[in-house]
């Protein structure tokens, strides 16, 4: 995937990394391979940090 099309971090100005909790608690899962009406990857989040790693580890 290319960074460029990827939301950035108003935190840090990077693209998400996996786990990172934000303001609301949710957590951040992956960027998913279709692009939104904005141009950037659509992006999977989890409520919470139970359903992330739920979702993890289900995907391994």
């Amino acid at each position: 995937m290319d960074d460029q099309y990827k939301r950035p971090n108003r935190l840090t100005g990077k693209p998400y990394e996996p786990g990172f909790v934000d303001e609301n608690g949710r957590v951040f899962f992956r960027y998913l391979s279709k692009q939104g009406n904005d141009g950037y990857y659509l992006e999977e989040w989890k409520k919470d940090m139970k359903a992330y790693l739920l979702k993890k580890a289900s995907n391994n």
